[in-house]
């Protein structure tokens, strides 16, 4: 089992803290350009469809790829302005979606809105996770849907774009557009049927952003060794996703957005067989076997 360092330990106990502070601040950061753009002030222009920071421009890599699909040309400036969110989800995966995207924040609240509304309606914590070939047919419809369409559906479909430029209008002009309405439609489908279905499964921005996840890019990592939850009544980790993942396995690519919940959640118990890691995760899968709990107690796996 890896040693932890006190500074690891440290921040993956407060972990989730970390990353809702920041999940605010960027809620505030949409508010304040805007807000310092109508007193004249223009050091950062733009929206989640493309910001400018000083002279240094960056773009949804997603809106970068659907204008070379439209355009049928290699804009250059474009991928520059996209090469940055490319390098970001190169090393640290989809963190955009899971610590910056603005409705991640709103879909974990309807969650857990949702959790204490219907409590007997709560997803079923699984063993194992969706076949990947379900969230790559999605991109692939949206995709062909662009091209044969030859309208800019990425432009509609891109959440955290959308709900940028709705703040911008309203804190500039006082408006709000009907785009919105799509948020609240997610979001009410999320609430009643499906909790988290589109960014678990829809989202064309955060599937592109998975298109760059290789070998070395960091990955939620899984040591049996230090699993401290055959004494709990339910898997701590598998409960905490907010996707319904099993963390114990390999296969939660290309659907985990290393939010760190379940990592948070194994070292709140007391556990430490979850951590990130830029390796390749080499334990084995674990599946758990038919058992009689009074017996075998709560959980009983097997290394296959």
């Amino acid at each position: 089992m890896k040693t932890m360092s006190s500074f690891e330990q440290k921040f993956y106990r407060n972990l989730h803290w970390i990353r809702r502070l920041t999940q605010w601040a960027v809620v505030v950061f949409i508010f304040v350009v805007p807000f310092l753009n109508r007193q004249g002030i223009h050091a950062i222009i733009g929206t989640f469809y493309s910001i400018r920071i000083g002279h240094l421009d960056l773009m949804d890599p997603a809106l970068m790829f659907q204008t070379i699909l439209l355009t049928q040309n290699i804009y250059f400036p474009a991928i520059l302005a996209g090469s940055i969110p490319i390098i970001l989800a190169l090393v640290f995966g989809r963190v955009f979606c899971s610590w910056m995207c603005p409705y991640n924040l709103l879909s974990e609240y309807v969650g857990a809105l949702r959790k204490r509304v219907f409590p007997k309606k709560q997803t079923r914590i699984l063993n194992h996770n969706p076949r990947p070939h379900w969230y790559w047919t999605v991109l692939g419809s949206i995709v062909t849907l662009l091209m044969v369409s030859g309208l800019p559906v990425i432009t509609y479909l891109s959440m955290p774009g959308l709900i940028s430029s709705q703040v911008a209008d309203l804190v500039l002009h006082a408006t709000i557009g009907v785009e919105i309405s799509l948020v609240i439609i997610l979001l009410l489908i999320e609430f009643f049927f499906a909790p988290h279905f589109w960014c678990k499964y829809a989202c064309p921005v955060g599937a592109v952003l998975t298109l760059f996840h290789y070998k070395h890019t960091m990955r939620v990592q899984f040591d049996p060794k230090g699993c401290t939850c055959q004494d709990l009544k339910a898997l701590s980790c598998n409960a905490a996703c907010p996707l319904g993942l099993d963390p114990r396995h390999r296969d939660i690519y290309p659907y985990c957005y290393n939010c760190g919940e379940c990592i948070y959640a194994c070292h709140k118990h007391q556990g430490k067989s979850l951590s990130f890691s830029f390796q390749t995760n080499k334990q084995k899968n674990i599946i758990p076997l038919k058992f009689n709990e009074k017996q075998d107690g709560p959980f009983k796996e097997a290394n296959l």
